[in-house]
């Protein structure tokens, strides 16, 4: 019982490190998304309740950093990832990639 719970922590705790990562790819797949959009999409996903401080915090820094755009759509503010956005996606992948290897080899 302990052991789940410690494992269901980590799970939470490791979404929510790959909150920047997780958002750029599900822009990337299905893009334009809103906020809202994501919050919904890591719950459905990962069984994840993330706050939406946390998805509109991490959704304002990619948008600074140029890896996204935001426009507004009708009611709400819908985000694209740009080229810039696609290429750190990648850069991610491969450096998750080499941990997840190290990883299995424990």
């Amino acid at each position: 019982m302990q052991e789940n719970i410690v494992l269901r922590k980590g799970h939470n705790s490791l979404v929510k490190r790959f909150v920047d990562a997780i958002i750029l790819k599900e822009l990337k797949k299905n893009g334009p998304l809103s906020g809202y959009d994501i919050i919904y999409f890591i719950n459905q996903k990962f069984y994840v309740m993330i706050s939406p401080g946390k998805v509109y915090s991490a959704l304002y820094a990619l948008e600074r950093k140029g890896l996204i755009r935001g426009t507004f759509d009708s009611k709400k503010r819908t985000y694209t990832i740009t080229e810039q956005g696609a290429k750190a996606l990648e850069e991610i992948a491969k450096e998750s990639e080499a941990i997840l290897c190290y990883l299995t080899g424990l």
